[in-house]
């Protein structure tokens, strides 16, 4: 039988841990410290791991339907009406990873929102830039989650678990 993924990586951990890291030299400080960074991110990914399609589903769904709110009845020049058409293009195909087809809509929505500035029209840069403000909002907050368990974050306590955003599809 082949062993899973967990347990491969649960494997790779635990010989990190209780035996290479152990066997380096104190004087090896550099050796030491990027090994804990390896620990660490093991970890993660290993934590990670049973939520990642929800997660980048729920970064593509709603990247999406941002997308789609800015691009309805664009007003403006032709650098706006451009990255507007471009946009609704890729919003109108799919990739089959939602992280790739998430970082493809998010670039469109970037490339939307910086022709916008230039020369759209007010009422609609004003609806672009709202509606790509709250999507940041929310994505920000869900990578927060995502990294939580590294601990850099300033407010953990105020994040809910990756589980729960997972399953209840929070922002």
């Amino acid at each position: 039988m082949t062993p899973s993924i967990v347990v491969r990586l649960e494997s790779v951990l635990h010989g990190l841990r209780d035996v290479v890291i152990p066997a380096i030299s104190p004087g090896e400080a550099l050796a030491i410290e990027q090994s804990g960074l390896i620990l660490a991110q093991l970890s993660m990914l290993l934590h990670q791991m049973p939520y990642a399609d929800r997660y980048h589903s729920l970064c593509r769904d709603d990247a999406r339907t941002t997308g789609a709110a800015i691009v309805q009845n664009p007003n403006g020049g032709p650098r706006s009406q451009a990255a507007a058409a471009a946009l609704a293009t890729l919003l109108a195909g799919a990739n089959a990873d939602p992280h790739a087809d998430y970082l493809a809509i998010a670039e469109g929505i970037a490339i939307l929102t910086t022709a916008a500035a230039q020369d759209a029209d007010a009422d609609w840069r004003a609806r672009v830039n709202g509606a790509v403000l709250a999507f940041s909002c929310r994505q920000n907050r869900r990578e927060r989650v995502w990294v939580k368990e590294a601990g850099f974050d300033p407010d953990p306590a105020e994040l809910p678990e990756l589980a729960v955003l997972c399953d209840e599809g929070l922002a």
